[in-house]
């Protein structure tokens, strides 16, 4: 199927690459029309209760707040201005004066309003809400925070005051100069990286260009599917969408350009080359994307909305990029020929034993004690995360930066949830102002709050901001919102009413819940389902179930180490909550990647007579090299995050999961595994009869499409 495959598309190449720059275009027009200049951020999710069902009482808070007590402030951005002495003394009268006067003062285009100014408790910090009026993500924000700080400096220059700003709109204004750094080092990386690797500067630069030209298309689709469902993007999309199209992408330019240019060192020409290439890899290659598509797909199961649009936006960035890597990369490279390679002439000849055929000879040696090795470096890993801790704090800030140090002046003199009040919704006949703020005086004692903030009422309606003492998003809080907060509002409140609990917290405390039930549905799904691509590929039993053993074994040694260096060296009190559900979902993904491309290589010489043996020796040396490099250049990718204020985790995990997935399970385990089945492996199909493989008839192309 992929030799006639690839006939078809070296004999019409100039019509695939026109036919790609079509749609990809003519997505990007569509997209633009119907989002704008923002783009995917038109379709940004603002809160946690965007993703939750209707059933939690968080979203029956957030749907109670929009009609009880809409915001006149729409969804705006915000950015909260802290003023503070400099010498850190309480504010004097004076230095209060000047604060108010400063808030009062605040405006200007893109600004709505400002609330405020507040006064700490201990008297050393005053803030102020600013709201914006436009949401996170549009092109003017940035510009907006700049000015309104550079005119508060303005303001308070020449008095003992100091201001600063923090909050959502400040943060994502500092987290800017790393988003940046990261794109541009992950594509510096995979440049460099194929530079090393081909020896040529036009296999770089062309594969990044095709990569970028599709992405582009890629989320357009994702931003318009999304706003004609009407629902969100969050972060992790956005965030970890270029990651997966350039590295994930690149791998399969590299498999293919591997075997292409192997074929021209026996003398094809440059299409025969190619239709001989993809007729070898595109199974292997076609199934690998499958089985990292279907593994995205289990998180439709979830019960978080946010995963589910992350798994099936995730899926179809992967299916579009291997469509890409059967179709259009092979129409460019074959119309190019040796010149896509240039300036290098080495390649031309047979490489040298490396580290792969030495590798290669060490497995069928000695495939016992290299799996007993192998065996022993996952479980050492994996034993560190048994201590494993969750953590739902991801409001991370950009160390060193003015919000960081804005966000410690203010928890020097406010709660640390201020800036996450717990808001209590009261409703039903009867609810007075005295009812309201005699029923928030006895929540105001619960031991988990630190201070009583507002009290609204609107008709028969209260709202109560409750400021936590501890951290909002720390599992202190969200263990005392469901022991302890959410069943004291319910029972004090007065007969008659019905309460709904709110806020950050509350939403987190209901994601927890949610998670932990996805954990227990989502992971066995994702096995099984890869576990059904590769019967289907195989055609066989015991393979697929030590292949499936061994990315298992894989993830749980990722999972340690991630743990190892965050909890442990680090120091953190746990890891981002979302982290084993999406290093479950790249580690078992790319593991199988790389392991059906070696398992395939190895099928292959065992269907050309080899022995079981002589068939892992010469699959390591002629596959190792291809999935090394695949490998080393998406754990670059993924390591580009670790300077990412919220993704550093993820980026590391996946990237040691990539390594582990490319040394430990693809070199080492799965060929000293079937070094030991041999042919059983693969049974019931049938392996042992030699198959002569004919080389494609030169291709007959007509130039110009």
């Amino acid at each position: 199927m992929f030799e006639r495959w690839g006939t078809a598309v070296v004999r019409h190449p100039v019509r695939v690459i026109l036919a790609w720059l079509v749609v990809v275009m003519g997505l990007g027009g569509v997209g633009y029309l119907v989002l704008g200049p923002e783009g995917a951020a038109a379709v940004a999710g603002q809160n946690e209760t965007d993703f939750l069902p209707d059933k939690y009482e968080s979203v029956k808070a957030a749907r109670f707040a929009e009609k009880a007590f809409p915001s006149v402030d729409g969804d705006g951005a915000t950015a909260v201005l802290v003023l503070s002495r400099v010498d850190g003394a309480p504010l004097a009268p004076a230095d209060q004066a000047k604060g108010r006067e400063v808030v009062e003062g605040l405006g200007g285009a893109g600004v709505r309003g400002v609330d405020g100014p507040s006064l700490s408790p201990n008297g050393k910090v005053m803030l102020a809400q600013v709201t914006f009026t436009e949401k996170l993500g549009h092109t003017s924000l940035s510009g907006t925070v700049t000015r309104l700080r550079a005119d508060t400096e303005d303001r308070v220059a020449g008095t003992p005051l100091r201001s600063g700003y923090t909050g959502e709109a400040a943060v994502a204004k500092d987290s800017e100069r790393l988003d940046i750094l990261v794109s541009v080092g992950m594509v510096v990386m995979i440049m460099v990286l194929l530079i090393v690797i081909f020896r040529s500067p036009w296999v770089a630069l062309l594969n990044l260009l095709i990569i970028a030209m599709v992405g582009q298309g890629v989320v357009a689709v994702i931003a318009i599917a999304a706003k004609a469902a009407g629902t969100t993007l969050d972060g992790s999309v956005t965030g970890l969408l270029p990651v997966v199209l350039f590295g994930v992408g690149t791998d399969y330019v590299v498999f293919l350009l591997y075997r292409y240019r192997e074929r021209l060192r026996l003398g094809e020409d440059r299409r025969t080359a190619m239709v001989a290439a993809l007729a070898r890899v595109g199974s292997a290659i076609g199934v690998s994307a499958l089985a990292v598509a279907v593994s995205f797909g289990a998180l439709l199961l979830s019960g978080f909305g946010s995963f589910q649009i992350l798994g099936p936006a995730l899926a179809f960035a992967v299916l579009v990029m291997v469509l890409a890597g059967l179709t259009l990369i092979p129409a460019v490279f074959s119309l190019l020929g040796h010149r896509a390679f240039w300036p290098s002439k080495a390649w031309r000849s047979e490489p040298k034993a490396g580290l792969a055929a030495r590798t290669g000879n060490l497995v069928a040696r000695r495939p016992t004690a290299v799996a007993l090795a192998a065996v022993a470096i996952l479980a050492a890993l994996g034993a560190a995360a048994l201590a494993h801790k969750p953590s739902y704090d991801i409001e991370a800030m950009p160390s060193g930066t003015e919000s960081a140090r804005t966000m410690d002046r203010l928890e020097a003199g406010f709660p640390a949830g201020t800036l996450s009040p717990t808001t209590v919704f009261l409703s039903g006949p009867g609810v007075s102002e005295q009812s309201a703020t005699a029923y928030a005086g006895r929540l105001s004692a619960l031991s988990i709050v630190g201070d009583l903030g507002a009290v609204q009422v609107a008709g028969d309606a209260a709202r109560i901001d409750l400021l936590l003492a501890a951290d909002p998003l720390s599992e202190k809080a969200l263990d005392a919102m469901v022991n302890e907060l959410r069943p004291a509002a319910h029972s004090a409140a007065p007969p008659g009413t019905t309460v709904y609990v709110g806020g950050e917290t509350s939403a987190f405390a209901d994601i927890r819940d949610v998670v932990e039930v996805d954990l227990r549905v989502i992971l066995p799904a994702a096995g099984l389902l890869i576990g059904l691509v590769l019967l289907l590929m195989l055609r066989g039993v015991l393979a697929p179930l030590y292949l499936l053993g061994a990315v298992v074994g894989g993830f749980v040694a990722t999972l340690g180490a991630a743990v190892l260096v965050f909890q442990g060296a680090v120091g953190r009190p746990g890891l981002t909550f979302t982290l084993p559900l999406i290093v479950y979902m790249f580690v078992a993904s790319i593991g199988t990647d790389y392991n059906i491309l070696m398992i395939a290589r190895i099928r292959e010489e065992l269907r050309g007579g080899a022995s079981r043996r002589e068939a892992v020796r010469v699959a390591l040396r002629q596959a190792g090299p291809p999935v090394a490099a695949a490998g080393v250049i998406l754990a670059a990718s993924f390591g580009a995050l670790t300077i990412s204020a919220t993704l550093a985790e993820v980026g590391f995990a996946v990237a040691v999961g990539v390594l582990l997935s490319t040394f430990v399970l693809s070199w080492l385990l799965v060929p000293a595994l079937t070094a030991l089945v041999g042919r059983a492996a693969f049974w019931p199909a049938r392996t042992s009869a030699p198959r002569v493989v004919r080389a494609p008839e030169p291709v007959s192309v007509r130039m110009g499409g």
